[in-house]
């Protein structure tokens, strides 16, 4: 199942710096950089991708963005940190839901294209 995401950047009056995705079935993610968006206005953590003229990204760059905003499995207490929040198992997906993809990095969050559709 894909889910979609827009990213916004709450640093940035909630202004829409890209899209995300992720295909549950697969287990593959997938992210884009707004364009429009001056380099120098990007959060670090995409301003990198943006320097190297690099807007859509790939799988694997996705997903090393995702690891950057959740905590490492091999954490000490990773295992009370999964049952505190009603998880089995460490899933990348689940733990960056569990706080719309927030972190002390940078303002940005993930908001649900059909949470969007539904307060149109």
């Amino acid at each position: 199942m894909l889910k979609n995401f827009v990213v916004r950047d709450g640093d940035k009056e909630d202004v829409q710096v890209g899209t995300f995705s992720y295909d549950s079935t697969a287990n593959q993610f997938a992210m884009t950089i707004n364009k429009d968006i001056p380099v120098a206005d990007l959060p670090l953590s995409l301003e990198g991708f943006a320097n190297k003229n690099k807007y859509i990204l790939s799988h694997s760059e996705t997903l090393r963005w995702v690891r950057g905003r959740v905590c490492p499995p091999g954490r000490h207490n990773m295992r009370d940190i999964l049952k505190e929040n009603g998880l089995k198992t460490y899933d990348e997906f689940s733990l960056l839901m569990l706080h719309d993809a927030k972190c002390g990095m940078d303002g940005l969050y993930l908001e649900a294209v059909d949470e969007m559709k539904r307060a149109e």
